[in-house]
């Protein structure tokens, strides 16, 4: 059996960003994280504890005042990373098939290549007689399946996203997490998936990490030994299942007081 590799390495991240009225204000501080290659990692923390800064800064759209954020695999020709936001980020000028294959596109993939990868994906995620409809012709749930799509697509070596379905109603948000379920498995990215669902991240993750109230800190990580493939709907009666969702509440239960505390001052 191979040996699995570190995908990325996090040391003693910190981010402190200027305040213009007051002291600074430290979003993250000594973070020291390993994911390993083909892992799902779920972030769970507070609002305000810098999950999104964290992945941000992986993503190369901010830096860390101190550390170092290491990513280990790097593909010729591939890109880095992908990130999908809880906001809608298609482009409105695109239809849903040059969305998703924009990023093929620009790394210069022959047309057929191209329309193959497209195709492929428009037919997982379900929007293959939306092809040629615009984003505003488009559901919600449409639009996150289109990101992701298009995120998968272009085939990173990491996934970063940033609640993708957080504004999602819960019958749209339980679909799209199979699909993407089904689109890991199928690809073993290594994903690094922000949520404030419990319940999200252990139907995902192979682990859980738990951020302290800001300054954000690494409070624990979890091991979330429930069996692959999944299906949501069996995993979530499951004793289990249960059991981790209450150790993972009372440990964020902790944080999310602490921060709403500070917030009332």
């Amino acid at each position: 059996m191979s040996e699995i590799n570190d995908a990325i390495i996090l040391q003693g991240i910190s981010k402190v960003f200027p305040s213009r009225h007051g002291p600074p204000i430290v979003a993250l501080e000594d973070i020291n994280l390993t994911v390993k290659e083909g892992e799902f990692l779920c972030i769970v923390g507070p609002s305000g504890c810098g999950k999104s800064t964290l992945l941000r800064i992986l993503a190369g759209l901010e830096q860390p005042t101190t550390g170092e954020a290491i990513v280990t695999i790097k593909e010729e020709g591939k890109p880095v990373n992908s990130m999908v936001f809880q906001e809608q980020s298609l482009f409105p000028w695109y239809t849903v098939r040059e969305n998703i294959a924009y990023g093929l596109t620009m790394r210069g993939i022959s047309p057929q290549e191209c329309q193959r990868i497209t195709d492929h994906y428009l037919k997982i995620t379900g929007l293959g007689k939306f092809a040629r409809a615009y984003p505003h012709q488009l559901s919600g749930g449409m639009k996150q399946r289109a990101s992701v799509a298009r995120a998968f697509a272009n085939d990173p070596s990491i996934l970063l996203l940033d609640e993708p379905f957080g504004s999602l109603d819960e019958q749209t948000r339980v679909l799209l997490q199979q699909e993407l379920l089904k689109i890991w498995e199928g690809t073993q990215k290594t994903t690094m998936f922000i949520t404030h669902s419990i319940d999200e991240a252990l139907g995902l993750g192979d682990r859980v990490l738990v951020m302290t109230a800001r300054p954000g800190r690494v409070k624990e990580v979890l091991d979330i030994n429930l069996p692959r493939p999944r299906d949501l709907t069996i995993i979530r009666s499951q004793p289990s299942f249960l059991d981790l969702f209450h150790t993972i509440w009372f440990s964020l239960r902790e944080e999310v007081l602490k921060a709403r505390n500070e917030e009332m001052g």
